[in-house]
């Protein structure tokens, strides 16, 4: 009796009792409040999105300060200047009578807006200059900043100056190559034409004679553009100017901000661009000693060069097609020899000018700041793995951009080819550390998985 209980009641105990939410038993898991799930897709547009905004930061932060610093372009402040000085010369002109002409009110009219024009550029690139200076003198308050802003400033430099040498370097190998055309156009001559007489300027002489003369006059250019235009001569020519710009720091504060109660009333510090006018006749002596080596070689409208008096010749001892051929190749070598003339006179002369006064430091300011935007960017990153695509992506790219505006300042690029420049520069990072990402997330995956399969072996 009793075992039959007990079975009865064994019996009863390992059957289950029916539950009202049974048929829900299987989906017992969903019954979890969980977090919505991300998605690659999610993440991707995230970062991007992150990216994006840490690049357009750095960008215009960069850019921004880099345009404070730095003024407005000096090329077009001349033009303004240039424009002011030709309206001036014409208004002049005018007699008295003629002043009341349409034309002469015109020009008047034009000469004011002109005047008013060059005031604000002025003023304005004035400004840059104090600050420039203010800039430097709160850098030697200590040695430590001191050295860098001197380190920094001699490397602005030594990239100019490369750039001077440069020019003259790809002139040389221009006239050099001109020197070959002559060389190949010399032995036609002599093959075909040797013996015949020819008339110039009522000398009468045979081609190979006239070809002697052609090989002297080259010789000459060959030594004067050693001597005027070689490593050694631009040298010395620098180290004149650096000379001549002693003290201009000084100069220029003492004219404003050092006597700040008198010199906000003097009109000067309006009108005029206050370190340019300082170094007017600096500027003014390079430009004519300069000038007046190179048109000894390639001459002006006024008197013929070495150059022009054997293109000459050669005029009379080839045929027209033969001719022009020569003249591509002369008008492309002194183009050059412009370029290279240009550059020291004018853009170099004013870099040096600049970092005198110690724009370097406050232009590399630019850089700081757009790195400084870069890493407070990427402190909203969620992890290391989205940190470092960012960085390749975006953050890196836009510095790129920035170092690459500085770096085409410093040579001496133009404002305007220097920005085209920087943003292909930035466009071509983008690409490349795009593709690493790419390839990083790849290797990561990969070493994921081998991690995995791992994983189940051992278990």
């Amino acid at each position: 009796m009793i075992s039959q209980v007990s079975a009865n009641y064994n019996n009863t105990n390992n059957t289950e009792m029916p539950r009202s939410f049974n048929q829900f038993n299987t989906l017992r898991s969903s019954y979890y409040f969980t977090a919505p799930l991300t998605t690659d897709e999610d993440k991707k547009h995230k970062s991007a999105k992150l990216g994006v905004t840490i690049a357009t930061s750095a960008l215009v932060v960069g850019f921004g300060v880099l345009a404070l610093m730095k003024g407005l372009p000096k090329g077009f402040t001349q033009k303004i200047n240039n424009l002011r000085q030709i309206l001036e010369e014409k208004v002049a002109k005018f007699s008295d009578d003629a002043k009341s002409s349409r034309m002469a009110k015109f020009y008047e009219f034009s000469l004011k807006k002109a005047e008013k024009a060059s005031e604000y550029l002025n003023s304005v690139n004035n400004a840059s200059a104090f600050k420039d200076v203010l800039f430097t003198k709160l850098m030697r308050k200590t040695k430590p900043t001191q050295k860098i802003a001197e380190k920094i400033t001699s490397m602005f430099e030594r990239f100019s100056r490369k750039t001077v040498i440069g020019g003259y370097n790809n002139a040389y190998n221009r006239f050099n190559r001109m020197y070959e055309v002559f060389g190949a156009a010399d032995n036609k001559i002599i093959a075909e034409n040797a013996d015949k007489v020819v008339t110039i300027n009522g000398k009468t002489l045979t081609a190979k004679e006239w070809l002697k003369i052609i090989s002297g006059k080259k010789i000459d250019m060959s030594q004067a553009f050693n001597s005027y235009f070689g490593k050694d001569a631009v040298n010395m020519r620098y180290q004149t100017t650096k000379k001549s710009m002693e003290g201009l720091e000084k100069k220029v504060w003492d004219l404003s901000l050092g006597d700040l109660k008198n010199n906000y009333k003097n009109k000067e510090v309006y009108d005029t661009f206050l370190p340019e006018a300082v170094l007017a006749g600096s500027k003014s002596s390079l430009k004519k000693q300069v000038n007046r080596y190179r048109n000894i070689i390639a001459g002006n409208p006024d008197k013929p060069g070495q150059l022009d008096e054997v293109m000459t010749i050669y005029k009379h001892l080839l045929s027209p097609g033969d001719y022009q051929k020569l003249e591509r190749y002369s008008s492309s070598a002194v183009k050059k020899l412009d370029r290279a003339v240009l550059l020291e006179t004018d853009k170099f002369f004013d870099k040096l000018r600049d970092l005198e006064l110690g724009s370097a430091p406050t232009d590399f300011l630019s850089m700081v700041t757009g790195l400084a935007t870069v890493g407070i960017g990427l402190t909203k990153a969620e992890d290391n793995d989205e940190r470092v695509s960012v960085s390749l992506k975006y953050g890196i790219p836009a510095l790129s951009a920035i170092a690459t505006s500085l770096y085409l300042g410093a040579t001496l690029v133009s404002g305007g080819s220097a920005l085209v420049l920087a943003t292909l520069s930035g466009m071509l990072t983008n690409k490349i550390g795009t593709e690493v990402d790419e390839y990083r997330q790849k290797q990561l995956l990969a070493k994921q998985s081998q991690t995995a399969e791992s994983t189940a072996k051992a278990v």
